[in-house]
């Protein structure tokens, strides 16, 4: 005679000790491993605490076992080592390069006031939306830093001076723009009265973060840009269009270029004789100024400016002057 697998008859038997046969048993086993595959489904996917930061900013790891952090608000409120994070409230996910920039950011988290760090969530939010340009991960450390030194310096109203200011806002426009506006911001959330100098600061920031070169590279690069937009400037006694297409260009050609000489690479697309000479013929006084420049960058910096360098110089040279204004 067939026995008739019940559910019920099989948990009779267990709350009475009475003896299962063995398609009972067998139906436990199944039973077992159903509930053992619904809890690894549940369980696959979720990430695990492995350090509070704040209240808001977790340490944990992803699906590469790769160290991230994780914000939201409230996030880790509650949460333990290993506890399970609740990824509906996750705001950001990001991983910061290398175990040195782990470290600082671990170090600002316990140092900064979640004040800070509110702010500091909000203008980045809002400076990505508005320059439209991916900005590496370290802007958290360095703009959150820095933030928290303005919300000292505010209470102490000490409001000090950009010597870089005037060459900051000229060769980065965008970013000076957006930082502009950030301190407008940080002013109304604050009471405090930053200038166009505290700009000039945030500004070096945001271009930081669009390269893995450092500030003082960023610095370095700024300055280089500056001189270069001089020697043109006082060679043919103009007055740029800052506002012109060419003069934009020439901008985005600088910053390259002065990138190039900090890393010490080279720029090498072709070995067309023929377009050289036929450039130092048709715009010879353009070419002309991008041999001055090539001589004051080979003399202030060791660095050797190739031909094809010189050619794309003296396109953007000719093309800024037909915008530009003469003294």
């Amino acid at each position: 005679m067939s026995t008739t697998l019940d559910n019920s008859d099989v948990i009779k038997n267990i709350m009475y000790a009475k003896p299962i046969n063995n398609e009972q048993l067998l139906f436990l086993k199944l039973l077992f491993i159903i509930d053992r595959f619904f809890v690894f489904l549940l369980e696959v996917g979720n990430i695990k605490v492995r350090k509070v930061l704040n209240n808001n900013v977790i340490v944990t790891r992803d699906e590469k076992n790769k160290e991230v952090i994780v914000m939201g608000k409230g996030l880790a409120f509650g949460l333990k080592v290993g506890n399970a994070i609740n990824q509906s409230k996750i705001d950001k996910t990001f991983t910061l390069s290398g175990s040195n920039e782990l470290s600082r950011f671990q170090e600002l988290m316990g140092q900064v006031p979640e004040e800070c760090l509110e702010i500091s969530e909000r203008l980045i939010d809002f400076a990505k939306e508005r320059l439209g340009k991916k900005l590496n991960n370290s802007i958290y450390i360095t703009l959150t830093d820095h933030i928290n030194t303005l919300i000292e310096r505010g209470e102490l109203k000490a409001y000090v001076k950009n010597t870089l200011l005037w060459d900051i806002r000229r060769v980065h426009k965008d970013e000076f723009i957006v930082a502009q506006e950030i301190v407008e911001r940080f002013n109304k959330y604050q009471g405090t009265r930053f200038d166009d100098h505290e700009a000039a600061n945030i500004t070096m920031h945001l271009v930081n973060a669009q390269t893995e070169l450092g500030l003082q590279a960023t610095t370095d690069i700024t300055k280089v840009m500056s001189e270069i937009l001089n020697i043109i400037k006082y060679n043919f006694r103009i007055i740029y269009d800052e506002d012109s297409l060419s003069y934009y260009r020439l901008i985005v050609h600088l910053r390259s270029f002065a990138q190039r000489l900090f890393s010490r690479t080279t720029y090498s697309d072709t070995d067309d004789h023929e377009l050289l000479r036929h450039i130092k013929k048709k715009y010879s006084k353009s070419y002309y100024c991008s041999q001055l420049i090539k001589k004051y960058i080979c003399d202030s910096y060791g660095y050797e400016l190739e031909d094809e360098e010189c050619i794309y110089l003296t396109i953007h040279i000719e093309k800024v002057l037909k915008d530009s204004n003469k003294v």
